[in-house]
């Protein structure tokens, strides 16, 4: 399920690349390239395009920026990581959010969030967002998805996640500020 729609234009998606590639070294650092990096993703079998070769004509936020708009592909950004033992999210602005440490529907600290809906909480499992052009309306929609890179044995894959519970809020808050009047 979209959890964000705008018109192309009302988005500074070039600031919003820079502004990931100056945070997501720290959240995914002991992660490969291939997963910290914005992915390609392939518009009809929605596949997380791997061979380098296809990122080395990539140089710059206008790249990105074009390939999505000429619809060539959508765009896929990990902006989360879980962590199993611990029930905790960790996004790219650096909050963190603990998800065992309320009762009934009393929230003990601002950091707590109920669920994550459908996004997995597995140690293999990265929060991401797609980006994909939606070329009847012009416009570019937003899908929380869970990103499963694979751990360098296997393809990462991405699932789009029908509901983010609790961040779908928060990761709003997160896109908004990249939104121009």
């Amino acid at each position: 399920m979209e959890i964000f729609r705008f018109k192309k234009e009302k988005f500074n998606l070039e600031n919003f690349i820079h502004y990931y590639n100056d945070n997501i070294e720290e959240l995914l650092m002991e992660y490969p390239h291939y997963v910290s990096r914005i992915c390609l993703i392939d518009r009809d079998y929605m596949d997380v395009i791997i061979f380098d070769e296809d990122y080395e004509y990539l140089n710059d936020a206008k790249d990105y920026k074009e390939l999505l708009i000429n619809g060539e592909y959508a765009l896929h950004f990990a902006i989360g990581k879980t962590y199993e033992n611990a029930e905790k999210v960790e996004l790219i602005d650096g909050s963190k959010f603990v998800l065992n440490h309320y009762m009934e529907d009393i929230y003990e600290e601002d950091n707590t969030v109920k669920d994550i809906g459908d996004l997995s909480l597995n140690m293999d499992n990265l929060i991401g967002l797609l980006f994909e052009l939606e070329e009847e309306n012009n416009e570019i929609v937003v899908y929380p998805v869970d990103f499963e890179h694979g751990g360098e044995i296997s393809n990462p894959r991405i699932r789009i996640a029908d509901d983010c519970g609790d961040l779908e809020e928060i990761i709003k808050n997160i896109l908004e500020r990249f939104i121009t009047e």
